[in-house]
C-alpha cells in the first residue's frame, strides 16, 4: 500500500483494522468491513476468472443497492474500469455507451434484463459475459452474480493497481450531443476521498447516507469518503 490508498486498499485496510464494524449497507443488507472485503475479493477474482484483464471495461446497470459498493471495490481491486450507466437510459442510449466504452462484461440488475435483452444483439461482440443479480434465478444467457462470488477465491487479486491506472469511465448526459466518456484514475479519487473526509471532519462513528443515484459521479465522489475514515456508507 502506498501513501494514498485506492478504494480496494481502503476496504482491505478497514477489514484488517475494524473487521466487525459495519462498512456498508442498504435497506435490505449490511456488511462488516471483513464481509465487504471478502465478497469484493471474490467478485474481483471471479471477473478475472472470466477472462477479463487489467484495463478491461465492466458496464453496470442497476438501481441503488449495496451491490454497487461491492462492484466498485471489486473492479478497483482487479484493475478493471467500471462503466456506470444511468438507470433512466433507454435501450439505444445504453447500446451507444456500451459500444463506445467497449465493455467486456455487463452486470445487470434483474429489473433491467428486459431492456438489455432488447439490444443485446447489437452490443459489442467482446461483451460475452452477462452477469445478473437481484432475483433468485438468473435468466438464460446470464451468469449468477452470487454464484460467481461463492465459487471464487477470497484472496486479494494478484493484480498491481497504480494511482495512474484508470478506474472509472463515466458518461456525460449528452444534452448537447452524444454522451462523452470521462476517465478518472485511482489517484484522483484517493486524493478526493481523503481531503473531503478531512474537510467534513468525518469519524469512524459517522454514517454517510447516499441519496444520489449510485451510477452518478456525485455518489462516487462521496461514497468512499466514508470508507476513508472507517465510517459506514449507507446506500439508500
Amino acid at each position: 500500500m502506498g501513501p494514498l490508498l485506492t478504494v480496494g486498499e481502503l476496504v482491505s485496510r478497514n477489514a484488517a483494522l475494524f473487521p466487525d464494524c459495519i462498512g456498508t449497507r442498504d435497506l435490505a443488507r449490511s456488511m462488516t468491513f471483513r464481509q465487504w472485503n471478502e465478497r469484493s475479493c471474490r467478485l474481483a477474482n471471479a471477473l478475472l476468472g472470466l477472462g477479463l484483464s487489467k484495463g478491461d471495461r465492466v458496464g453496470v446497470l442497476a438501481y441503488n443497492c449495496v451491490e454497487w459498493m461491492e462492484i466498485y471495490t471489486a473492479t478497483a481491486k482487479a484493475g478493471l474500469v467500471v462503466v456506470p450507466m444511468n438507470f433512466r437510459l433507454i435501450g439505444p442510449e445504453i447500446r451507444y455507451i456500451a459500444g463506445n466504452a467497449e465493455i467486456s462484461a455487463f452486470i445487470v440488475q434483474h429489473d433491467f434484463v428486459e431492456v438489455v435483452d432488447s439490444i443485446r444483439a447489437d452490443l459489442p461482440t467482446r461483451t460475452s459475459n452477462y452477469i445478473h443479480f437481484g432475483y433468485p434465478q438468473s435468466p438464460t444467457g446470464y451468469r449468477c452474480y452470487e454464484g460467481l462470488i461463492a465459487a471464487a477465491s477470497v484472496s486479494e487479486p494478484a493484480c498491481e493497481v497504480l494511482p495512474e491506472d484508470v478506474w472509472t469511465l463515466m458518461y456525460t448526459s449528452g444534452t448537447t450531443g452524444l454522451p462523452k466518456g470521462a476517465l478518472r484514475n485511482h489517484g484522483a479519487f484517493a486524493i478526493h476521498h481523503l481531503t473531503l473526509a478531512l474537510e467534513l471532519e468525518f469519524t469512524r462513528a459517522d454514517i454517510g447516507l447516499l441519496l444520489m443515484p449510485m451510477c452518478h459521479a456525485n455518489s462516487l465522489f462521496f461514497c468512499f469518503t466514508c470508507t476513508a475514515r472507517g465510517a459506514t456508507a449507507f446506500v439508500y
